[in-house]
């Protein structure tokens, strides 16, 4: 580990954390990014893009909110980080939540009206609708959940462009495996790894699923891996993009290739594919495109997630220990809250507040 100082370490360079170091530096703070392994190497790579609120975060959800505007923070960020080189591949042309059977059709229709009783725009698609919009789509599907405002972006992509907008911000990344978050007096102090130290007046858990295995803090972060199971199938080239949902999987179809997932696996920090993992994603892809079923994979991968005890990512400061905040467990919902949670840590850091209603997302909801 490197032994510099910094204003503010950062522990974990997923989304999350590169996110928040590039805020901080263009807040103008020194800024230490400390990893285990390669920067956006675990679930940012396991992630299929989706930028779906109003289909992952129904009327009633507390991640609604921040969700959409986190999504529609991804038309300027894209701008933003064109300057890097990277094409982030921000696309907004909705998302087709199906339905195959009545049950689920109702629930959707009632959030449609729900969502739409917020003045979000949303819209049930009658299967016939459904099949004009997207002519692969199963002709089993009753009808769709329109959320025509959601969509997707590239997700290696996106983390290159915050890593090397970061980096070009004056932000250090180094390769340790940090254990432990030192504090004095009621104030963190930097980190240590197993060889080195580092000292800080700020520092950031953003370590994903291996928040929880951090000791030093009084109280940690409840956070475990879950793995998700991916594949990859070519798309026709002359196809529009679209990406298209259901309770067993989802279709996210791109720039002639369709990212195929995902299974949701408490399997520790199992990370690889399984012959069961990748049949339950060709039969949940299958259910949502037909053509789809007997296409062979181009590839394969896994990932981990970080997940916390009740779903809910942690955003928050440590209200017993000052200079400590947590940014973690973000889930499915990584990519799409990624670059806002890294805007909300450096508010965090910086003022101690932020404008955001973050009052579901803080730590102290584990303590009672």
């Amino acid at each position: 580990m490197t032994r510099n100082s910094a204003d503010v370490i950062i522990i974990g360079a997923g989304i999350v954390g590169v996110a928040s170091a590039r805020a901080l530096a263009r807040a103008g703070r020194k800024v230490l990014v400390l990893d285990r392994g390669e920067p956006c190497g675990e679930a940012t790579r396991a992630a299929a893009g989706m930028l779906a609120p109003q289909v992952e975060a129904h009327a009633g959800n507390p991640l609604l909110h921040l969700g959409l505007a986190a999504r529609d923070r991804f038309a300027d960020l894209a701008v933003e980080l064109s300057t890097t080189g990277h094409d982030i591949g921000h696309w907004a042309g909705g998302i087709a939540h199906l339905a195959f059977d009545e049950l689920r059709a109702e629930a959707l229709q009632a959030q449609v009206a729900a969502q739409v009783g917020l003045g979000l725009d949303a819209a049930w698609l009658s299967g016939a609708e459904l099949r004009r919009r997207h002519p692969r789509a199963s002709p089993a599907a009753l009808g769709a959940l329109l959320a025509p405002h959601d969509g997707c972006v590239n997700p290696v992509e996106l983390g290159a462009a915050l890593l090397s907008d970061a980096r070009a911000l004056g932000v250090t990344f180094a390769q340790a495996e940090v254990v432990e978050v030192t504090i004095g007096h009621g104030h963190v102090t930097g980190v240590r790894s197993e060889l080195d130290s580092a000292r800080a007046g700020a520092v950031v858990v953003a370590a994903g699923a291996w928040s929880g295995a951090l000791v030093g803090m009084p109280r940690g972060a409840p956070v475990e891996p879950v793995r998700g199971q991916m594949a990859a199938v070519p798309w026709p080239a002359d196809e529009p993009p679209a990406v298209l949902y259901s309770e067993e999987g989802y279709v996210v179809a791109r720039g002639g290739e369709a990212l195929l997932g995902s299974t949701m696996e408490k399997v520790g920090f199992v990370n690889e594919t399984t012959p069961d993992g990748l049949d339950q994603i060709r039969r949940g892809a299958s259910r949502l495109v037909p053509s789809l079923g007997d296409v062979p994979f181009t590839r394969t991968w896994s990932g981990l997630r970080p997940v916390s005890a009740d779903g809910l990512p942690i955003i928050s400061r440590d209200p017993n220990v000052a200079g400590l905040v947590f940014a973690t467990g973000h889930g499915r919902n990584g990519i799409l809250l990624g670059p806002l949670t890294g805007e909300i840590v450096c508010d965090l850091v910086t003022t101690g507040e932020t404008r955001w209603d973050i009052a579901p997302y803080s730590i102290t909801r584990f303590w009672g």
